[in-house]
């Protein structure tokens, strides 16, 4: 189906390829110069020529025209005319042309006469967006991404006022992340596909798909309510105006995985390399056979049963032999890094009606590598102790393979100027082929001595994908004072899969030269397969009614709602594999898990079969759920202004919530409410943001509203997962309930000239009933959620963008941009934990701060472009502050990821339809850790370093 998909769409936009390939296009927004409210209908006209067109419900146009230097004439109805001179229009291109007109109220002439300049949609557009926004909201531009090189969507957020990513791909905004950040795609949500998060993947969106990211920091009633920290949308491209054609080419060469030839590996298949499982880790089909469950041949105490029964034994061994055997990495070497990408578009008309086609595509492949890197443990063994003893470190050493595959069809249709109709569908699929062995000392397992050595090998691949089927209409009706209806529908489908994921741990006494494999110590070898499916469901409608539009063309009440519900499907089968007489591990893995110590392995005298190693499956039925979530949502919002300085917008959302979770056990457990989870909610969220304009250029702002935070299915799943390398397991609560936030926000903004701001920001939020991860020491010792009484964040931003030119004219191409954020947060601790861990250590903290929330988070990028000569150059810095990592376990003090810098650097020269690109990553490759203080002394439990990276890419576009 998906084949089929690009292919028709590949159809699609070769027949759009027109002979108007040789003209250029025009394109632009025409807005209200004191509202900043879209004009519907403007006319845009090239002067003494029929060649124009009208402006839509956004107030955008676009037209085509030969090459050459045009009078742009700009009229509308009730406003002064302005005519734009010296615009000039080139073949294959798109001149960008934004203007807004003045209200014939306003004492000016007749005509306004401009000197067109070199307009730049990208970071103008953004700027403009955020200064005639209702909310506080940042963004980044698509033109400003692809100059500071970012590979996707989360490292092009990195770049964002007061957003930072975690674990390369989750979004954390002022310090908040998962449950209290939020995103969208094309205003649509778009869903996690971890278990264990609320917040999506942003490193599923490659950055050739983007237009630009806007993350809006203070709530409106038109806006989901399950954002506190940031709500982030991300814009896909808009259709082309023109026919347009793209090529990228790019290689990049990494200090540390390029040209390697220790990286580990093993054999996943052959459709590896594109990120596709192609059945080699597929559970083997044996164990379909429904004479497994009926005679318990999976079953530990198999291997007794099999020694005397011949069809037992039959069915042991051959599943035991369905297995992979290979448990320990292979080495290759590895190539360049590389990637990929493909655009075509165009627009034409089916008869007097536009379409607009666009269809993109992207492959990539990266390796990373990191060897002889610490990862160690420490506990708190209580009484008068004034250090953190040792629990293990271990050398560690890791390869990863990442490919990457993906495409954008867009086709747009609009029957008139004030009506569209848009249908798109994005795919995106991750394959991550993760190799990684551990040595050293585990004193939890008797090996703290140095004769005595822990190994641990781990073998997996992880597949994850993403499609997104959306459509979207837009209507203005003139004849009803231009009442605008929005509308838009989107069926996701995610997913992510780990087949075959192996572990295999054990140890060697080098004075004896004896090794061991102690299950009852560490994990027993295993195969373990995870599989998450989701599917989304999200239909929305907005009406805009505007009104006393002769007072002020910014009034307008808005009204609409929401459906949005998510079913999953999650499940986690284990296998493990056990020696019932097969000989003992002594050192060469490939001989204990190879056929001759597998399954059946021979007979004795007495007809009895002699078993090997053997599969049991120890799967937990509790592991295995499904789930379902509702959301509905009502809202009505208010723009009022006072005055032409002075505006209001606000109102409330009513929103329900209904979350049902289930496991397999409930179905066979006399008490099946232990396996269940649900919420079920009903919460009004008032919203209420004051914009005074005390300048054409400058804005105050001031916010107040209260939002909710909800938590996972898989938080409020009551079963558990298991830890590895002695983690505690992860249980759900099914008590939990969605937290509830009030938020304060004050802003001042100046726009000096266009392309230059200065902002500065602060904001508080008080949180009741927050969702936190804690440690339950007592029973089962284990990690699970609860809600905590209270919480806290404050903070402040600063932003700036400006030209260097003030300085001296010679430095009329630099300019200097840069962003700050200061945090501070605290959260009540779990009084269970907070009682046990202060049993250990008297003085333990009594808050913590949220995890994953940075104190401080700058950015600093230095520009330089000079556009007749096609040098593009940037160099961008980013650093953010120590953050917690995780909690601590029994009196232990919590894990903190260490800060760090990274300094990046791009060069690029245009050759006509040409470009050249050069850039180096990761310049000064610091270290990443994490560590713990105790005492006044540092712990470090992991380290290791990315490597330095430089690329050249090449690429061709009209």
């Amino acid at each position: 189906m998906r084949k089929s998909f690009f292919l028709i769409a590949l159809l699609f936009s070769c027949l759009s390829v027109s002979l108007s390939a040789q003209k250029g296009a025009i394109s632009g927004t025409i807005i209200d110069e004191n509202s900043g409210e879209p004009l519907i209908g403007a006319t845009v006209v090239i002067e003494n020529t029929t060649i124009g067109t009208s402006t839509d419900f956004d107030g955008k146009y676009q037209f085509s025209a030969d090459p050459g230097i045009y009078t742009i004439s700009i009229d509308y109805l009730g406003y002064n005319s302005k005519k734009i001179t010296d615009v000039e229009i080139k073949a294959n291109e798109t001149t960008y042309l934004d203007a807004s007109l003045s209200d014939e109220a306003v004492e000016l002439e007749l005509d306004v006469v401009v000197t067109a300049k070199a307009i730049e949609r990208s970071e103008n557009a953004v700027l403009l967006l955020q200064k005639k926004s209702d909310k506080i909201q940042d963004g980044i531009s698509s033109q400003e991404i692809s100059r500071l090189g970012a590979g996707s969507a989360a490292a092009a957020l990195t770049k964002v006022t007061g957003t930072t990513i975690v674990d390369g791909k989750y979004v954390y905004v002022r310090g908040l992340g998962d449950r209290y950040s939020s995103t969208s795609l094309n205003g649509t949500r778009l869903p996690s596909v971890d278990p264990y998060r609320n917040s999506a993947q942003l490193d599923l969106i490659p950055t050739n798909l983007l237009d630009n990211i806007i993350a809006s920091k203070t709530f409106t009633p038109d806006l989901p309510g399950d954002f506190t920290g940031g709500y982030v949308d991300i814009k896909i491209k808009t259709l082309p105006e023109r026919f347009t054609y793209g090529l990228s080419v790019s290689t990049s060469y990494n200090t540390q995985s390029s040209f390697k030839n220790n990286f580990l590996t093993f054999d996943a298949g052959k459709k590896a390399g594109l990120g596709f499982n192609d059945g080699t880790l597929d559970a083997p089909a044996s164990l379909n056979n429904p004479v497994l469950a009926q005679e318990n041949i999976l079953d530990r105490s198999a291997s007794a049963a099999a020694r005397r029964d011949n069809e037992v034994a039959r069915l042991l061994d051959e599943v035991a032999n369905d297995f992979s055997r290979q448990f320990t990495p292979t080495t290759t070497s590895t190539p360049l890094d590389y990637s990929l990408s493909f655009n075509l578009g165009n627009q034409f008309n089916l008869g007097q009606m536009p379409v607009g086609v666009l269809l993109t595509m992207n492959y990539s492949n990266e390796y990373n590598h990191y060897e002889n890197a610490l990862r160690a443990n420490y506990v708190n063994t209580g009484g008068a102790t004034t250090t953190l003893q040792e629990n293990f470190n271990l050398r560690d050493t890791r390869s990863e393979q990442a490919p990457s595959l993906g495409g954008l069809f867009g086709l747009s249709l609009r029957p008139s100027p004030n009506n569209e109709i848009s249908f798109y569908t994005l795919y995106s699929h991750q394959g991550f082929q993760t190799t990684r062995t551990l040595e050293g000392s585990y004193r939890d397992y008797g090996l703290a001595e140095p004769n005595k050595i822990f190994y641990s090998n781990t073998l997996g691949f992880m597949e994850r994908e993403l499609l997104d089927y959306v459509v979207n209409g837009q209507h203005v009706f003139p004849g009803a004072n231009n009442l605008k209806i929005e509308w838009a529908a989107s069926l996701v489908e995610s997913s992510q899969q780990e087949p075959d994921l192996r572990f295999f741990a054990n140890q060697y006494e080098p004075g004896r030269d004896l090794y061991a494999i102690a299950t009852s110590l560490y994990l027993t070898p295993g195969h373990y397969y995870r599989n998450l499916e989701d599917q989304s469901f999200e239909g929305k409608l907005d009406i805009t009614i505007p009104f006393l539009q002769n007072a002020n063309s910014a009034n307008k009440l808005k009204i609409g709602g929401l459906y949005s519900t998510k079913n999953r499907n999650f499940a986690e089968n284990i296998y493990n594999v056990f020696n019932a007489q097969g000989a003992q591990f002594a050192g060469d893995a490939g001989d204990y898990f190879g056929a001759g110590n597998t399954g059946v392995i021979g007979q004795r005298e007495n007809g009895q079969n002699i078993i090997g190693l053997y599969i049991s499956d120890d799967t937990n039925l509790a592991n295995i759920y499904e789930g379902d979530t509702e959301i509905w949502a009502t809202y009505g919002m208010l723009t009022y202004a006072f005055n032409d300085r002075f505006k209001f917008i606000g109102g409330a959302r009513l929103e329900a919530t209904d979350f049902f979770v289930e496991s397999e056990a409930a179905a066979i457990n006399p008490n099946p409410e232990l396996f269940r989870g649900a919420i079920d909610e009903l919460d009004i969220l008032p919203a209420a943001n004051f914009v005074y304009s005390l300048s054409e250029n400058a804005n105050l702002r001031a916010s107040y509203s209260n939002t909710l935070a909800r938590p996972n299915m898989r938080e409020i799943a009551p079963f558990g997962s298991f830890g590895f390398i002695g983690d505690p397991p992860v249980f759900g609560n099914p008590n939990l309930t969605r937290s509830r936030v009030n938020n304060v926000d004050l802003r001042y903004e100046l726009y000096m000239k266009p392309g230059e701001l200065f902002a500065v920001s602060g904001f508080y939020k008080l949180f009741k009933d927050p969702i936190v991860r804690t440690f339950r020491p007592a029973g089962n010792p284990q990690f699970t959620w609860v809600n905590t009484t209270d919480a806290e964040l404050f903070g402040a931003e600063l932003e700036f963008r400006k030209a260097l030119d003030f300085i001296s004219p010679k430095l009329q191409n630099l300019s200097f941009s840069g962003n700050l954020a200061l945090i501070y947060s605290q959260v009540a601790l779990d009084p269970i934990e907070l009682e046990k861990n202060r049993d250990v250590d008297p003085n333990f903290p009594d808050t913590r701060p949220f995890a994953g929330q940075s104190p401080l988070v700058a950015n600093a990028n230095l520009n330089y472009v000079n556009r007749d000569a096609g040098w593009d150059a940037i160099l961008a810095f980013n650093f953010f502050g120590d953050r917690l990592f995780t909690t601590g376990v029994e009196g232990t003090p919590d894990l903190y990821e260490r800060g760090r810098p990274q300094l990046d650097f791009s060069l690029s020269k245009k050759f006509g339809h040409f470009q050249l690109k050069l850039r180096a990553r990761n310049i000064l490759n610091p270290d990443y850790e994490t560590y713990s203080e105790f005492n006044g002394q540092e712990y470090i439990y992991s380290r290791y370093q990315r490597g330095r990276e430089i690329s050249l890419g090449f690429s061709y576009g009209i």
